[in-house]
């Protein structure tokens, strides 16, 4: 894509001062619409080195109100960062719904870069790719507008603003060693540079090759890009709202499902053991997990379990006694509720990430994104294109997780109706234990039906070979808490 791109390509001043002038006005008038409709805007500035991208960025907040848009500047990863998956960082500085972030560099360049660099922690270029689209392709869906700038310049202009900045005094300590030697591998990290760019140009997340040889030509080409990409996402937004509630045939957007494999919820166990016998059984295995913990930590390897179930399936008792012994500072469990406010302003996915265990320790989920196809879907919190499109969103996520060295491990709680109901009533008549019960869990209940659809197609389209579904019988509780420990450390012994 590169090559097609005119370096010499440029306009008198005056005219672009004249077009300058309308175009900054019209991207404050945009921007207050985005805010009133509430959708999000990322804008991505990348390039080569003194292409210009401190100075477009500069130009283009000052068109901007700062109280809507947020701005980061990309450096080198962190050692928490890199105790993560590659895109994990970025997903929480993704927009609120109605805001503008800014990216000066972004995940773009991290993956040049850290290709270039081959770090030992780096997992393949090829991985980076597809964990960039499939981030671009979740927020896009979500409706988050993407607009993504490389500003582009040739090696002997280059040479000559580094030259330049060298011997300006207040702007010499930039031009580094490193910056030099960057430069001087110019020819060999074009057609790397330019594969990435072709494999992430996505119909909805598409580059633009902006020529920045004169950056007063290059400001006049991003402007215009940002006012039409934005004035036609609201034209689009606003003739959707007109068509809003006619339902028309055809209007659920098809969705590829992921590969569906069958399972069968079982809610008594196979075989009983008595109270003493699960609570030894318990005991040696609790012992174990103290060690697979340790062997966790000291070999950096994250752990993510899932627990996932009916109302009073037990969840709760089980993750306890899983924890009991384990270091407290090597875990942290996640209670999962209903959205806050401002999480609704971002994508469904954007809550977890902040979750996610660094390197050797472990995250234990009660309940997790699985409620986007499960309390979503039953109760019309989301649309049906939406909770479809969240079987491959999710596989995603968690591929990604395990790619880059981590585990997932899911365990679904599954109790019969008659169990469920003498349990809540057990919960009602004990007042140390009448909190657990609510109105949600009875409404719940009424609909058990629906979410035993639900559960199935749930555990059928994201029972993967690198996040597997173990299923729980859940009836006998002390049954179902020394299945669920046996499964956890034989799943820990797989990763060693």
């Amino acid at each position: 894509m590169l090559e097609r791109c005119d370096l010499t390509e440029t306009r008198d001043t005056k005219t672009i001062e004249k077009e300058l002038v309308s175009l900054v006005e019209k991207l404050g008038v945009l921007q207050r619409a985005i805010s009133s409709r509430k959708i999000p805007v990322m804008i991505v500035f990348d390039g080569w080195n003194e292409s210009g991208i401190t100075e477009i960025t500069r130009e283009i907040i000052r068109s901007l109100d700062p109280r809507g848009y947020d701005l980061y500047a990309i450096k080198s990863p962190t050692p928490e960062d890199a105790g993560h998956p590659f895109m994990w960082r970025f997903w929480s500085k993704t927009p609120e719904n109605g805001r503008i972030a800014i990216f000066v560099r972004s995940w773009f360049s991290r993956a040049i870069t850290e290709e270039m660099t081959r770090a030992a922690w780096i997992k393949s270029f090829k991985d980076k790719r597809k964990a960039i689209n499939n981030f671009e392709q979740q927020l896009t869906d979500s409706g988050v507008v993407i607009v993504k700038f490389f500003l582009h310049i040739s090696k002997d202009e280059q040479k000559r603003r580094l030259e330049h900045q060298e011997r300006n005094p207040l702007n010499a300590w930039r031009v580094t060693p490193r910056v030099w030697s960057i430069h001087r591998q110019y020819d060999d990290n074009l057609p790397l540079i330019d594969d990435l760019i072709s494999k992430t140009h996505t119909e909805s997340a598409p580059w633009y090759i902006i020529p920045a040889t004169d950056l007063g030509f290059a400001l006049l080409k991003v402007n215009q890009a940002l006012v039409k990409v934005i004035e036609d996402r609201i034209d689009k937004n606003d003739a959707a709202l007109k068509t809003a509630g006619k339902k028309e045939k055809g209007s659920i957007k098809e969705v590829h499902l992921p590969k569906k494999r069958e399972v069968r919820l079982e809610s008594s166990p196979p075989t009983t053991c008595s109270r003493e016998e699960c609570l030894e059984t318990l005991e040696n295995l609790q012992i174990e997990m103290i060690e697979f913990h340790s062997i966790l930590h000291k070999r950096k390897i994250p752990l993510i379990i899932v627990y996932e179930g009916r109302d009073a399936a037990g969840k709760g008792g089980s993750i306890m006694r899983i924890t009991r012994f384990m270091h407290p500072l090597g875990f942290n469990v996640a209670p999962v509720a209903a959205p806050t406010d401002a999480e609704k302003k971002h994508h469904y996915l954007w809550r977890f990430y902040s979750k996610y265990p660094k390197a050797g320790h472990i995250a234990i989920f009660d309940r997790s994104w699985y409620g986007r196809v499960l309390v979503e879907r039953v109760e019309g919190f989301c649309s049906e294109t939406e909770w479809k499109r969240a079987y491959t969103e999710i596989n995603d996520m968690e591929a990604e997780f395990c790619e880059n060295g981590g585990g997932i491990i899911k365990f679904w709680l599954e109790i019969s109706k008659e169990e469920q109901l003498k349990r809540f009533q057990q919960r009602v008549a004990d007042q140390l234990k009448i909190w657990k019960i609510t109105e949600e869990d009875w409404r719940n209940r009424e609909k058990w039906d629906l979410y035993t659809q639900a559960i199935d197609d749930m555990i059928s389209y994201t029972n993967t070979g690198y996040a597997p579904w173990t299923i729980i019988p859940s009836d006998e509780k002390w049954y179902a808490r020394v299945r669920t420990m046996t499964t956890l450390v034989d799943f820990c012994q797989s990763l060693f």
